[in-house]
Parts: C-alpha cells; structure tokens; sequence
C-alpha cells in the first residue's frame, strides 16, 4: 500500500502540472481575444475621427458653395444698380447688397473658422491611424508569440502525459479509479497530506482512528469531508 501512495504522489504531481498546463492553455486565447479588442477599439476611434472629418469638409464646402452664391448675387444686384429708375429702388437694392455683404462677411469667418476645425480634426486622425498602426502591429506580435506559447504548452502537456502514463500502468486498477473520481470531483488535487493531524486540503481536523490508519499505510484512507486521499509524509506532518 506504501508503494502505491508513492506512485499516486508522483501522479499527483503530474496532474497538478497538468492542470496548470491546461489552464494556461484555455487562457492564451483570451490573451488574443483581448489585443484583438484593443484593435477593434481603436478602429472605432480612427472611424469616429474620420466621419467628424467628413462632416466637417462637407460644411465647409455647403458653406463655400453658399458663399458663392452670395457673391453672384451681389454681383448681379450690382449690375442692376444702376439700371433702376427711382431713387427708392435704388435705395431698396443697395441696402440689399449690403445685407448680402453681411451675410458674405459672416460666411466668411465661418468658413475661417471651419479651417481650423478641419485642420485639428486632420490632426486627430492622423493620431487615431498611428495609434491603430500601433495597435494593429503589437497584435500581430501578440499573436505570434501566444501562437508559439500554445505550440510550446501542448508540447509540455504531451510531455506529463507520457510521464503519466508510464506511472499509472504500475497503480492497481482500484486505487487508480478511486484517485481518478477524486482528481475530477476536487479540480486536480486528489491526493494530499496529513498536516498536524488535518487534511491537507479542506484542513478539517480528523479523528484519531483516522490518522492511525494514515500512519499504517496498510490501506487507501479518505477524508470523510472533501474526500481527498491522505498520506503521511514527515515532511508535511509538523508544518
């Protein structure tokens, strides 16, 4: 039974490292799942920038377009100015033009202004697409080494499994059924030691009988809490 114990301590140290093997294995895609949300987030930005960009040069050229059609008209009132017959006509088509020539003024600061708008927002996006360059380049650096970490996990977890598999042909078929259901029912860990008279895993005390039994080492003993097998180590007995 003492030979058995030894052979389910070095299964147990297999599967622990398997299991953090496999856990490392299950998080590496998340690793690119959230670069590739980085990415995603900053196309949003560099998209946003754009279309303020858009927005802003086409009012600027509706603007420019009216503007135009102000300076025609003006141009066109002018023409007629002088082709009026009284002096109220005359009189009414000059305060017209100079309405005009306001509304021009005022179109003309606003297209001014809307320079400056265009030229901020130009400077915007050209940040938003370095930034997406960025992103983009240290996602595909990301990708290349989770790629090769993966690569690098599975040839570590086929590596244990042929260790574990070496070591459990020589575990009886009972005693390995037994650590099997415990290794599944407490995620890994099925095999601990006695730790000033407690199990090693869930740290319940334990009844004398029961430690007695662990001492023997004449037979397979379980903690009547969570179930994990228990062994003596002296190592472990005092801590």
């Amino acid at each position: 039974m003492a030979d058995q114990v030894e052979l389910l301590k070095q299964i147990q140290a297999i599967d622990t490292e398997l299991y953090r093997l496999r856990r490392q294995q299950r998080d590496k895609p998340r690793e690119l799942e959230q670069a590739t949300t980085q990415v995603n987030a900053q196309e949003k930005r560099l998209t946003a920038a754009s279309e303020r960009l858009t927005a802003l040069q086409m009012a600027q050229k509706e603007k420019e377009m009216e503007l135009q059609s102000r300076e025609e008209h003006i141009k066109k009132l002018q023409g007629q100015l002088f082709q009026v017959k009284t002096n109220k006509e005359y009189t009414a088509m000059q305060r017209e033009i100079e309405t005009l020539k306001a509304d021009k003024s005022l179109l003309e600061e606003t297209i001014l202004g809307a320079f400056d708008a265009i030229e901020q927002a130009t400077k915007a996006r050209h940040h938003e697409q370095a930034q997406l360059t960025q992103e983009q380049g240290r996602f595909a650096v990301a990708r290349e080494q989770i790629a090769r970490d993966i690569a690098a996990i599975e040839q570590q977890i086929a590596e244990a499994e042929r260790r574990r598999a070496a070591v459990v042909t020589n575990v009886p078929a009972p005693a390995l059924v037994i650590y099997e259901q415990v290794l599944k029912l407490r995620e890994g860990l099925a095999l601990v030691p006695l730790l000033n008279d407690a199990c090693g895993g869930c740290h319940r005390r334990l009844p004398p009988q029961v430690v007695n039994q662990v001492y023997l080492k004449t037979s397979l003993v379980s903690c009547e809490n969570c179930n994990r097998i228990l062994y003596f180590d002296e190592a472990h007995s005092k801590l």
